[in-house]
């Protein structure tokens, strides 16, 4: 399969192993886990040894379950391997990438679940191969912009769902916001919205960021907004030479890196207020799903007992 983005392959490779690790597994719901399970079947990956097509039609035929035997044990024994190498280029990165799916989808489910929130609408920008509006779609109506090519790459691995996500082509640089929703039926600029932008801002100049937080909050008042941020002018020499050359090799391009209180004041600026942030995976847990450090696996330890990479951040404005 062709993907428009190795970047954001690179994140669901690196989320999808890591949660099968069993003390980050217990971290996340059982249908987080279903949402992967069912994608890898589809997904051209690592460790195939038969095309996803067959894989899906002997599990149709059999009414099996995927497992180990679809695997190619060569490329399973090295996958640890490569996520450690990942690591030692880039250290903390293995926290970063589950620490940012855990916070969205902690801070995503308390907004839809509590009683004082008035959010009915989500929209993810960039969406890339995210699970968030799949999983989430039974709640409220989900709209997924992107690009044309990763929305036809998503839509040939997704799992089945009902009617609630909607896919628009996206790009943040020659489209508006605005225009994109209005064009959907589905969209109801009388409801507030959650916009979600995880590992977005980087890629899109500040005045395009500036536009869409405009549009954001011309579209309905009490519309809000979270978002990672990555301050790259925290990370010590060797870490930001590595992301910086990781994302050159992927063909993409950073915009110029903005610090919080950059990000904070832009926000100010059209309207949102920070209501909370977030800095690593400690924050998230409490005492009954903090895992027991004894029986940390080297992965595990690596992802749970770090501190996450300097300069992430989880931000939510309303």
């Amino acid at each position: 399969m062709f993907i428009k983005s190795i970047t954001a392959f690179n994140v669901y490779f690196k989320f999808n192993t890591l949660r099968k690790q069993p003390s980050i597994a217990s971290l996340f719901p059982s249908s987080i886990h279903s949402y992967y399970d069912q994608t890898e079947l589809k997904m051209s990956c690592f460790g195939r040894l038969v095309s996803p097509r067959a894989i899906v039609k002997k599990v149709a035929e059999k009414n099996i379950k995927y497992n180990k035997t679809f695997k190619n044990p060569w490329n399973a024994t090295w996958i640890p391997c490569l996520l450690e190498f990942s690591d030692w280029l880039l250290n903390g990165d293995l926290h970063h990438i589950v620490f940012r799916k855990l916070a969205f989808h902690r801070i995503v489910q308390a907004c839809l679940m509590s009683s004082n929130s008035t959010i009915k609408q989500l929209v993810i920008l960039g969406s890339g191969i995210d699970h968030i509006g799949w999983l989430f779609s039974e709640k409220c109506t989900c709209f997924e912009l992107d690009i044309e090519p990763m929305i036809r790459f998503k839509k040939k691995i997704m799992p089945p769902v009902n009617q609630n996500i909607h896919y628009s082509n996206f790009n943040s640089i020659n489209n508006s916001l605005s225009r994109c929703l209005n064009k959907q039926s589905a969209f109801n600029p009388n409801k507030p919205c959650l916009f979600i932008t995880e590992g977005f801002i980087d890629y899109i100049p500040k005045e395009n960021l500036q536009s869409l937080l405009s549009q954001i909050k011309r579209l309905h008042p009490k519309n809000e907004w979270i978002s990672t941020h990555f301050d790259r002018s925290l990370l010590s020499s060797k870490q930001r030479f590595f992301f910086e050359l990781g994302v050159q090799i992927t063909g993409e391009q950073l915009q110029a890196s903005l610090t919080k209180e950059h990000i904070i004041s832009i926000g100010s600026n059209y309207g949102f207020v920070l209501v909370n942030e977030w800095a690593g995976i400690p924050e998230l847990l409490d005492e009954q799903t903090t895992p027991i450090n004894s029986k940390l696996n080297t992965i595990e330890k690596r992802v749970l007992d770090r501190e996450n990479m300097n300069g992430c951040t989880i931000m939510y404005f309303k």
